[in-house]
């Protein structure tokens, strides 16, 4: 027969691990800049001339894919920005001004501005920075209020 932990063993040890995990997390500068990075591409592409455009999104998506496998393999583990229930409107807003973003990227296209790929994917570089901070400090308040 096997030990049964007491159930308020139990809960003290998931409470004492959701107060552990926001400490291990370090906000990384260099996340920061490559998911940045990313998010500018995809936007920027959207305003790029064909052949361009496609090969910018796939590098932009391969570059998000490759910065969650990293995260998991420094942190053993993976949020999606829509899952915490407050943290998901931060996510909802970053979404909502990177697809508006690239619709301004289309816009210019159409309109034959060449410099609008440059000027959105750096609003979207720098929206995404903030959102993605905006995000953790909320997910982050929230893991805290849960466990205690």
């Amino acid at each position: 027969m096997t030990d049964q932990p007491d159930p308020r063993e139990a809960l003290d040890a998931i409470a004492s691990a959701r107060q552990a995990v926001p400490g291990e997390m370090k906000n990384s500068f260099s996340y920061d800049i490559a998911y940045g990075l990313c998010c500018g591409l995809l936007v920027a592409g959207q305003g790029l001339p064909t052949p361009w455009s496609a090969l910018v999104l796939v590098v932009s998506i391969v570059g998000l894919v490759g910065l969650i496998h990293w995260w998991k393999q420094k942190y053993g583990w993976w949020v999606s920005g829509y899952s915490p229930k407050r943290a998901r409107w931060a996510a909802i807003g970053l979404a909502v001004v990177l697809i508006g973003l690239m619709g301004l990227s289309i816009w210019g296209k159409t309109a034959g501005i060449a410099w609008t790929p440059l000027a959105t994917g750096a609003a979207g570089f720098v929206a995404a920075i903030v959102g993605g901070r905006i995000w953790m400090a909320v997910w982050k308040r929230e893991l805290a209020e849960a466990a205690g």
